[in-house]
């Protein structure tokens, strides 16, 4: 190996280590000689807003654990239309699927500027034999995932107009500020929660005059949230 890999190699170790979402992401609770066995192949992958990490039908060679920004995984359906199936924050990993069925189920499509730790495939097999215990936490996450997953499509895509937009915003609650929710544009919300863009624009802005949120940009992106009044909300419309 040159100097100037071993070097580069040394940078992302010393990197992945100060990683601020380290704790809640992939490589949690792993020991340096477990975590030296996937970090020397960890590539830091920028994409811009709007920009693909991967298409859906592609050769799934990669999997990314998301560490900055939000992704939107949607799938085509058969009349042709875009959905979009469930959005990725920093900790989540995106395009797990591949591991087993050799390609990717969805488009992912950076939200907003994403910084994504890409991981080959091939290196994530051979853990199966080097570090067993990474292989585990790597299949519970994909268990999670498809659990979450579920989750989202349940309680996304039933209810009144009012209880989807509230169900949203509880669950775009920041980890470490639960009172700080992130939205993303209005086209997109419709069509995670089946509702015309104007729906979810009405929506959004009613709750804003009732007080129950309050915008904390011009973007629209962050919301202060009454949780309290948002569950309240959804037992009382739902």
């Amino acid at each position: 190996m040159k100097i100037d890999d071993i070097r580069s190699n040394l940078l992302d170790l010393a990197r992945c280590h100060t990683c601020s979402i380290r704790d809640g992401a992939l490589c949690s609770g792993l020991s340096d000689e477990e975590f030296s066995h996937i970090n020397l192949s960890v590539e830091d992958i920028k994409f811009p807003a709007g920009s693909t990490l991967f298409r859906q039908g592609g050769d799934g060679r990669y999997i990314y654990s998301i560490r900055q920004g939000m992704v939107k995984l949607n799938r085509l359906r058969q009349n042709g239309d875009q959905r979009i199936m469930r959005v990725l924050r920093p900790s989540d990993v995106a395009g797990l699927e591949a591991m087993v069925a050799g390609q990717y189920e969805y488009d992912a499509i950076a939200i907003d500027a994403v910084l994504a730790c890409r991981i080959s495939v091939e290196v994530i097999k051979r853990l199966d034999i080097e570090s067993p215990r990474l292989h585990k936490k790597l299949l519970e996450r994909w268990h999670q995932t498809l659990v979450e997953a579920d989750e989202w499509m349940a309680e996304l895509t039933s209810g009144t107009a009012r209880a989807r937009i509230a169900r949203l915003l509880l669950k775009m609650r920041l980890p470490d500020q639960p009172e700080i929710s992130t939205l993303f544009s209005r086209d997109d919300i419709g069509s995670m929660l089946c509702m015309t863009m104007e729906t979810a624009s009405r929506t959004i802005n009613a709750f804003q005059r009732e007080g129950i949120i309050m915008s904390l940009d011009s973007g629209g992106r962050f919301y202060k949230v009454d949780s309290g009044a948002l569950e309240a909300d959804i037992v009382i419309t739902d």
